[in-house]
């Protein structure tokens, strides 16, 4: 990535601010307490390195409107419904999650300058003339 690391160094010397973030996956044992109730992330956080996020999001907050309908004041045997149903396949998810965050962000040395081989090799000429023509970068 010779073409791009000094553009991206230089822009940290006059840059305002730079983000960081870490990644993390909480596991709970319950989503909700009383009437408090925790929905997407906040309750089965599967990690970008899963994903699936927004779709549990959107189908955990339609599966506990509907567990709400049709227990009507109950809320608590809704709540109880509505996570007998969507744990199995958060946890299935979490535990895609932490299965493959090793492609994405490994711990080992050796695997990491493997995983970034492909970029490395990018930037040496006849390969990178090779994906320049292939994608029609050039000219």
């Amino acid at each position: 990535m010779g073409w791009l690391v000094p553009q991206a160094l230089a822009g940290l010397k006059t840059a305002g601010s730079v983000y960081f973030d870490s990644i993390s996956q909480m596991v709970v044992d319950r989503w909700s307490e009383g009437r408090v109730v925790l929905l997407g992330d906040a309750a089965w956080c599967v990690t970008l390195f899963a994903g699936y996020g927004s779709s549990l999001a959107v189908g955990g907050a339609g599966r506990l409107g509907a567990a709400l309908a049709r227990h009507g004041d109950d809320v608590p045997a809704a709540l109880a419904e509505w996570e007998a149903e969507l744990r199995p396949e958060a946890e299935k998810k979490q535990r895609l999650g932490r299965r493959v965050k090793g492609v994405y962000a490994p711990r080992n040395p050796l695997v990491l300058e493997l995983t970034q081989l492909p970029l490395r090799l990018s930037s040496w000429g006849p390969v990178r003339r090779l994906v320049e023509r292939k994608f029609q970068l050039a000219g």
